[in-house]
């Protein structure tokens, strides 16, 4: 489903199911197992969640960097989704699709952005900037 912000005429993708996103998404899939997620590199904000200021749904999401998380330092950098989930858990929303990992994990923990819509300013503004 495509939703339009509320906070502003950006529109993005959100997923109810793990299912429906893995569909849309086969080559940066979001693992179904709980253990195979957590092993994911996600940022928490300090493990204190970003707040949903797109959907304005009161809820915290964290971001997580698919397919199979952020390059270790010393590897390549490849191209992935980031997405935002409810600590792992659907919905899934895309943020930014088409970005090389590793650099979208430094814009983002450089800037530390608190809030879903900040974090997606970031990533369109590394994604412009390459």
């Amino acid at each position: 489903m495509v939703v339009t912000s509320r906070e502003s005429s950006a529109q993005f993708a959100v997923f109810e199911t793990i299912a429906e996103y893995n569909s849309a998404y086969p080559h940066a899939p979001m693992p179904y197992k709980g253990n195979a997620r957590n092993r994911l590199r996600s940022f928490t904000c300090a493990a204190s969640g970003l707040w949903d200021d797109l959907t304005v749904s009161g809820s915290k999401y964290i971001l997580d960097f698919l397919p199979v998380g952020v390059p270790a330092p010393g590897w390549p950098d490849r191209e992935g989704i980031v997405v935002a989930t409810r600590w792992g858990d659907p919905p899934i929303m895309i943020l930014s699709g088409r970005v090389p990992l590793g650099w979208a994990w430094e814009a983002v923990t450089k800037a530390w952005p608190t809030t879903l819509g900040s974090a997606a300013r970031v990533l369109n503004s590394a994604t412009r900037a390459q």
